[in-house]
């Protein structure tokens, strides 16, 4: 048979209660074949570990019955009159739940016929609990998981494929809830099964893997959380979520629905697809893309073509997220205003630590955010955050912890006031994160359907032969023949930001920063600039000896690549960092001053006020 024409695929979500009107825009307006969804991140994936504890029949994210239930059901109806295919990741620790829920739903509104499955396998807790198995952290070698830590293991997912779904598909289903399958998985799912691919088709899979990881995240593909923002033509607020086209070959075109807001670029896009990566090679369950060598093209307004994705046979191992009940945590922020802001909170810091033991914490971290203007003209330009953090195994040193922060509040520095909501530091369950790896050979899944009479599709798990031997090894160089800085002429002291983009994100504890330029005369400069010693100077204070720095080049996209191990620490649901998920790092590099030619950056401040109208 002939191909079939591009599968046109929108997602409605990019994180948990995100694009409540998502789903209902895209089915109305989208034009689309099929909708995904990405509702899950390690913070609530631990969330609903504890969320389990005390109410087994939840453990889903529900906010996709509030998508469908938008303009009272008019997005449900709308799915079974146009035939769109839906499949997400919102079942998290209990997608059979969230299968029954939905189905549920449509027979609400007297909607029948709409075939609701559920793919399970991805949840190993018991194995986890009770195996031998020896579990190695991902980022820390020789660091294993310890019968302790076994017995107090929340949650464990194997992060599964696209097997479940295109089963669930070709077996008539309408709507695939997953647990924790990869973010991209939904994507390739439908992409494999529209166009029936074979499962060595890894040129095709690699390409449907991009262009699910583009848009997984949403409006982050439109316009949202890109440092280009004024360049957006209508502002930034109800943005169109992304559709990605999937040809027969594994190309892909990016795009949003006809008339809505936002922007998709060749650096919307880009900045997507540097996000939350770690390294040239992407790791999927199904295949192994290469992206360093990745080329985007714009090809129409608002439509961005992907092509340079290399594909590879899958590795034979799969990640395993691994929740470990952690302990206890509280936290509260104190604030100073005016003259001596840092010397104010050292007295706190100092009064605090004499009311307590640290031994008696895992973590006890009070750190300073923002300072004070000279000569302000308001009380909010002078004042200064000290957030104060405690982590223990043992509720009662939290309760210690606030009984210090208390017992100081009347003899402390002038003009100290707390944050007003002191239920913050009431204690409450911490996750630890430890991601693992286990063999692919060994995750089989099954298929579930609604009202089926207990209809169950059994999928294998992965032969060994059909994997690759080992799993690649992320490239980590240095500039290779840089040109020397000086022959780009006269310098100024400016910004990074204002020559260079950036997006960053999180990977567990390891940060990730992507750096690019958009003038090809600015890229040898950028590349020659941003060694990894520059970065540790950039870096400035956040930097310790502890972390470790992997970096290489995307020579398609002008980027410079960086992955900053541990400066998470070990992953948002317990790090005491207050940006957990890594996504101001970017920013944080961009603001630093340097020394940028004048004259690409001269190149660069005339594009930026073309594109952005004047907005700048």
């Amino acid at each position: 048979m002939p191909p079939k024409h591009p599968i046109r695929i929108g997602n409605c979500s990019g994180a948990i209660g995100d694009g409540i009107d998502q789903l209902y825009r895209l089915a109305h307006s989208g034009n689309v074949d099929a909708i995904t969804a990405d509702y899950l991140a390690e913070f609530n994936i631990a969330w609903k570990a504890i969320e389990l504890t005390t109410s087994p029949d939840l453990g889903y994210e529900p906010n996709f019955l509030d998508q469908l239930a938008w303009k009272d059901g008019v997005a449900a109806r709308l799915l079974k009159e146009k035939g769109i295919k839906v499949v997400h990741d919102g079942g998290a620790l209990n997608p059979e739940g969230l299968a029954r829920k939905t189905a549920e739903y449509f027979k609400s509104l007297g909607i029948g016929g709409v075939r609701v499955a559920w793919v399970e396998g991805d949840n190993v807790t018991e194995m986890v609990r009770e195996g031998e198995a020896d579990l190695v952290h991902l980022d820390q070698p020789g660091v294993r998981l310890s019968l302790e830590s076994r017995r107090k293991v929340l949650a464990a997912n194997v992060y599964t494929g696209m097997a479940g779904i295109v089963a669930a598909l070709d077996h008539g289903a309408d709507i695939v809830i997953c647990g924790r399958c990869t973010d991209a998985s939904p994507v390739m799912g439908l992409a494999s099964w529209w166009h029936s691919w074979r499962a060595d088709n890894y040129t095709a899979l690699a390409g449907a893997l991009i262009a699910g990881h583009i848009t997984e995240c949403g409006a982050y593909a439109t316009g949202g959380n890109f440092c280009g923002w004024r360049e957006i033509p209508d502002g930034m607020h109800h943005l169109g979520y992304p559709i990605a086209e999937v040809g027969y070959d594994g190309s892909s075109v990016i795009t949003k629905p006809e008339g809505s807001n936002g922007l998709v670029s060749v650096d919307t896009c880009k900045a997507q697809l540097l996000y939350e990566i770690q390294g040239p090679y992407y790791l999927n369950p199904d295949v192994v893309a290469r992206i360093d060598r990745a080329r985007l093209e714009e090809v129409g307004r608002n439509r961005v073509k992907i092509t340079g994705i290399q594909g590879f046979p899958p590795p034979p191992s799969s990640k395993l997220a691994i929740c470990i009940q952690g302990g206890w945590q509280a936290e509260i922020a104190a604030y100073a205003a005016g003259l001596d802001v840092r010397e104010k909170f050292a007295l706190m810091k100092d009064q605090v630590l004499r009311e307590i033991d640290e031994k008696d914490f895992s973590t006890f971290s009070m750190e300073v955010y923002g300072s004070s203007r000279s000569d302000p003209r308001s009380q909010q330009e002078c004042t200064a955050m000290l957030r104060m953090f405690a982590q223990s195994e043992k509720k009662e040193s939290l309760l210690k912890f606030r009984k210090a922060i208390f017992y100081n509040g009347m003899q402390g520095y002038c003009g100290l006031h707390l944050g007003m909501d002191w239920r913050t530091m009431e204690p409450k369950m911490y996750v630890k994160y430890f991601p693992s790896l286990v063999p692919s050979t060994g995750v089989s899944l099954r298929v579930h359907f609604v009202d089926q009479k207990g209809k169950v599709v059994d999928v294998a798990a992965k032969k060994r032969e059909e994997c690759a031997e080992n799993v690649p090894e992320q490239m980590n160089y240095e500039p290779r023949r840089p040109v020397d800085l000086e022959s780009f002429g006269n310098t100024v002291r400016r910004p990074l930001g204002n020559l260079v983009f950036g997006r960053s994100g999180d990977k567990g504890g390891n940060a990730n920063i992507g750096l690019w330029v958009r003038d090809r005369e600015a890229w040898p400069w950028l590349r020659a600039f941003l060694t990894s010693r520059k970065l540790i100077e950039l870096l400035g204070d956040d930097w310790k000896e502890s972390h470790k720095i992997e970096r290489c080049e995307f020579e398609g996209l002008m980027a410079v690549h960086f992955v900053v191990k541990g400066l998470l620490q070990e992953g948002v649901s317990s790090s005491s960092v207050l940006d957990g998920f890594g996504k101001s790092v970017g920013e944080f590099v961009r603001a630093r001053v340097v020394d940028v030619p004048k004259g690409l950056l001269d190149r660069e401040t005339s594009r930026r006020e073309r594109l952005s109208g004047g907005r700048l």
